[in-house]
């Protein structure tokens, strides 16, 4: 098992993914693999923890607390690195408890996070100071994550992604947004000419633009410019599966061997597709998409992509 260390810089490859389509195109795309940092501490979850660790160590608080969903890749990163530093987790989980677990809840109590289950109405409000007074009687103090780990070292950490390949070789830099940290990173980081676009995963995706500003501006960076956000490849929303989706990951898959889950990456592949068929890119282009993990909640998701696919 690799070992999580804050100290430690990845090796992340970069692979070449010959996708018919593209080639005819004469349009380059390649993957970088975040896929790949950690086998439990998935792709962008990595960078994200990174500094909001080393804060809490520095911090008079004895555990760590977050928010998520049932198959919330930022709740399973977090349980895991949480057991293998000693850590103490909570994670405050949107709605009731099932009689099941999801495989992601189930592998974070194994890991030792204590889960608090609220109501989806309560869950909206879990910003609220009343809400927070109640879980710091129950649970003390502790560091509180943001959901989705874009807290305020987000930045810190996701600038660091940029610099794992050449971003001034690429004609456009690919990556999905949930909450906007990622994205927020790799613009902060940017070479200066690069061109980012993110690819919202929630439908209604137009609070990222103020979200990510607000992100940069707190960590006080002016906003570069060069980034755009599509809004269009959300499939229904969060989490949800369109049969063009699933179309689109299973031809990836068949021409590069490489898995994604779709979510995530396997939006933003769709919006790269959408742009080929569009006509956006000229040839000679260098693409490059960031595939930032996420794989653990593929394991709820396979039957749903069977069925569109059918």
């Amino acid at each position: 098992m690799t070992t999580y260390s804050s100290a430690v810089v990845p090796d992340i490859p970069i692979d070449v993914i010959d996708l018919p389509v593209f080639k005819q195109a004469g349009v380059q795309l390649e993957l970088l693999r975040l896929d790949l940092v950690h086998p439990l501490i998935s792709g962008n979850k990595w960078f994200k923890l990174k500094y909001a660790l080393q804060a809490f160590q520095l911090s008079d608080c004895q555990r760590i607390l977050s928010f998520g969903g049932a198959w919330s890749n930022h709740i399973h990163a977090l349980a895991y690195a949480g057991f293998e530093q000693g850590i103490e987790t909570v994670g405050v989980i949107r709605g009731e408890r099932a009689g099941q677990l999801s495989p992601t809840l189930v592998d974070a109590e194994r890991w030792g996070m204590q889960l608090e289950f609220v109501s989806r109405w309560q869950y909206r409000g879990k910003s609220d100071a009343e809400f927070v007074a109640r879980l710091r009687d129950k649970y003390g103090d502790f560091y509180s994550l943001p959901e989705g780990g874009s807290g305020e070292w987000v930045i810190a950490g996701c600038r660091e992604i940029i610099s794992l390949f050449d971003a001034a070789a690429y004609d456009l830099i690919c990556c999905a947004c949930g909450t906007g940290g990622t994205l927020a990173g790799l613009i902060a980081g940017k070479p200066e000419g690069a061109t980012l676009l993110g690819v919202s995963a929630l439908k209604g995706g137009d609070f990222l633009y103020a979200d990510i500003r607000e992100l940069l501006a707190a960590a006080s960076i002016d906003d570069p410019g060069g980034w755009s956000l599509a809004l269009d490849c959300h499939e229904g929303g969060y989490a949800k599966v369109s049969s063009r989706l699933a179309a689109a990951m299973q031809y990836f898959t068949q021409h590069s061997g490489i898995g994604l889950e779709p979510v995530y990456t396997g939006k933003a592949l769709l919006a790269l597709l959408q742009k080929l068929e569009r006509g956006e890119f000229a040839r000679g282009d260098r693409v490059m998409l960031v595939h930032t993990g996420g794989m653990q909640g593929l394991r709820g998701m396979k039957q749903t992509l069977l069925n569109r696919l059918a």
